[in-house]
């Protein structure tokens, strides 16, 4: 059910140029009643957030141009009050939350319940302290 039932929908900016996975990620978070944003790339999603002002910015690590590392330090400049979760199937790259970039790090393939329950977690201001895993 979802959780922002009587509240403004969070607003979620899903980032991969991997159109299933995007598709994936979309239809898992609307369906816990979050607004979705998509882009396929970094510098689509920077144009994103001159007009979409996302509450969470979920970006895959490996993408042509920018990869998501990139992106996140970018986001954390332009938008600072959005949490910003790096997937990734390659490697942990949960030390790029030591600066500060990253806000939380999950690894592919994800477990759906559990991404819910982090992106839950960081719209509650929770888990904002210090690195962040979840895998498998």
């Amino acid at each position: 059910m979802p959780v922002w039932l009587g509240a403004p929908m969070a607003r979620i900016l899903i980032v991969d140029d991997e159109v299933h996975v995007v598709g994936a990620l979309r239809r898992l978070l609307r369906r816990e009643g979050f607004s979705i944003e998509v882009a396929l790339n970094g510098q689509e999603a920077i144009e994103k957030l001159a007009t979409f002002e996302a509450d969470v910015v979920i970006s895959d690590f490996r993408m042509r141009g920018m990869n998501g590392l990139e992106l996140l330090g970018q986001v954390l400049r332009i938008a600072p009050r959005a949490a910003r979760i790096l997937i990734s199937g390659h490697a942990d790259l949960s030390g790029g939350s030591e600066s500060g970039v990253i806000s939380h790090f999950i690894s592919k393939p994800w477990d759906d319940d559990r991404l819910v329950a982090d992106v839950r977690a960081l719209l509650g201001g929770q888990g904002q302290q210090g690195p962040a895993t979840s895998g498998p």
